[in-house]
């Protein structure tokens, strides 16, 4: 997308099916990570938000509707 900055590159963004994408949001900033991409519906399919840990690994996390 447009809006992905130059220095990403190429690279997988692997997700993972949690409980609540919401929740886990909040402690991940709790545990001082970052909140890439803010927990968000994505219609027909579920909630998602994309984190980083304080080292800099990056995952998504997924919640699909139960």
């Amino acid at each position: 997308p447009p809006d992905v900055p130059d220095c990403v590159g190429s690279h997988w963004l692997s997700y993972v099916t949690v409980e609540d994408v919401d929740a886990l949001a909040t402690k991940t900033k709790e545990l001082g990570g970052q909140v890439l991409a803010e927990p968000q519906d994505i219609p027909g399919v579920g909630r998602y938000c994309v984190i980083k840990d304080p080292t800099g690994a990056v995952i998504g996390l997924i919640t699909f509707p139960g």
